[in-house]
């Protein structure tokens, strides 16, 4: 059977994004236009802005999560995949706006390529406050992708391939792509990137301190500490180290310097922490000097920090299966999808 006469689910996440969402909308229905059966679903944490609201004006299906429970990105997507049906499911956060012609190019290569169990593409950072919606045009004729560890917020998955290697773990507070596109190379299917972009993203521009403290405060430096604990004893482990550990190296040089600091200031051997500082120094340096900025050379720094102490958190976390999450959501509204055509 054709791709394009599989029947698709577009699962959305969302939380106080109604200065977006219209916008996210509004392209994906434009793109999934000539295909047969189309659901969208959106998956709203709780917002405390009129998203859901914005979101009533459209054909699709709203799951409105309760507050006071636990919910992330990786539990909103967990739910939307649990309500999907499509062969496809497409996973979108509430900040994007689908790239035109991307999903054409994505059912083509899938259709030709049947090891392939994850297709994505790169996006185009905006700033927030950007109004206007991004360029509808797209480069013709380029099919070319290359394989990938895995796949971002916007992802296109095979149906089949999250039912045999399982779906996202509902329990990540960040990490939760990786985890899943591991399992699913793991399981001898590719996970490949497009040369074009899937979406545009409006976001803050990284590499801001409060940024980076907004991150830390949601919690989403534990993840691959978690993924770590969920892992062990696993044939996962290892491949995950390899895959993921180079973050670690940053903050763990930093806690080696402190713990040079206090071993200087008790034997008063000062030569240990100058020989670190004047290291640490030359990295920033060089690092500063290839970004022209010392201000985002340590915000970096702060970031890597943040990441060591979220990964050692996440580890020391008990692990849940799962299976075991049992969300509290009302459907606020139900859309039934109907096949247009054969």
């Amino acid at each position: 059977m054709s791709m394009s006469a599989l029947r698709l689910s577009v699962v959305v996440i969302t939380k106080n994004q109604a200065w977006n969402i219209g916008r996210l909308l509004t392209s994906v229905i434009e793109e999934t236009r000539s295909l047969p059966a189309v659901e969208i679903i959106l998956v709203d944490s709780a917002s405390t802005d009129a998203t859901v609201q914005e979101a009533q004006a459209y054909p699709i299906t709203i799951l409105r999560l309760h507050a006071g429970q636990h919910m992330n990105a990786a539990a909103g997507r967990y739910i939307g995949a649990r309500h999907a049906t499509g062969d496809l499911v497409l996973f979108l956060d509430g900040d994007m706006e689908l790239y035109s012609g991307w999903l054409k190019l994505a059912l083509e290569l899938l259709e030709r390529n049947a090891t392939i169990g994850a297709i994505t593409g790169g996006l185009i950072d905006r700033p927030i406050d950007t109004r206007e919606r991004g360029l509808r045009g797209i480069h013709a004729d380029d099919d070319r992708f290359f394989d990938v560890q895995f796949g971002g917020g916007a992802t296109l998955y095979r149906r089949a391939v999250l039912d045999q290697v399982g779906s996202f773990n509902p329990f990540l507070f960040s990490d939760e792509e990786p985890d899943l596109c591991l399992r699913i190379r793991h399981a001898g299917f590719r996970v490949v990137q497009t040369f074009w972009p899937i979406a545009y993203h409006y976001s803050h521009p990284p590499g801001r301190y409060g940024t980076i403290y907004r991150r830390w405060r949601r919690k989403l430096f534990l993840g691959a500490g978690q993924n770590l604990r969920y892992y062990r004893g696993t044939d996962l482990f290892w491949p995950y180290v390899r895959e993921r550990g180079y973050g670690l190296l940053p903050g763990a040089a930093f806690l080696i310097g402190l713990l040079l600091l206090g071993f200087s200031m008790i034997t008063r051997r000062w030569q240990w922490f100058g020989i670190w500082t004047l290291g640490a120094a030359s990295v920033v340096g060089l690092d500063a000097l290839r970004k022209r900025s010392l201000y985002r050379s340590l915000a970096s720094v702060l970031e890597r920090i943040f990441i060591l102490d979220g990964t050692v958190r996440g580890f020391l976390m008990a692990p849940r299966a799962p299976s075991s999450y049992n969300p509290r959501f009302d459907v606020v509204q139900a859309y039934v999808v109907e096949r247009t055509r054969e």
